[in-house]
């Protein structure tokens, strides 16, 4: 069973860098005065990059061209080691898929 967190924790945050050998930068503005993070993706997901607002309990991803995908109201955050990481919707309302190889995937409903 790959590692679950509750939320956008700091453990969190700290796994999903890892999965994506990437820093998890602290961003110069906030909503309400705590951290905003972003990874910049290397290696084959080249041109991904996460901001993750844990505060927000949610997660903007961006990729090489005009593509985003926001996810609102994280519950989980799911970290697939060597492959990907799921963030779940809050009553499992949705789903958004990393992959290392720098696939993005949204499903909502």
């Amino acid at each position: 069973m790959p590692p679950t967190y509750d939320g956008l924790s700091p453990e969190a945050v700290h796994a999903v860098a890892g999965l994506f050998r990437a820093t998890a930068t602290i961003e110069p503005y906030s909503p309400d005065g705590t951290e905003v993070y972003r990874l910049t993706a290397g290696g084959a997901a080249d041109g991904v990059t996460i901001l993750l607002w844990p505060s927000l309990a949610r997660v903007d991803v961006t990729s090489v061209g005009n593509h985003g995908w926001v996810m609102k109201n994280v519950g989980r955050v799911e970290v697939v080691p060597g492959v990907e990481v799921v963030f779940r919707g809050t009553e499992d309302s949705g789903f958004l898929f990393v992959s290392i190889n720098g696939w993005v995937n949204m499903v909502v409903g």
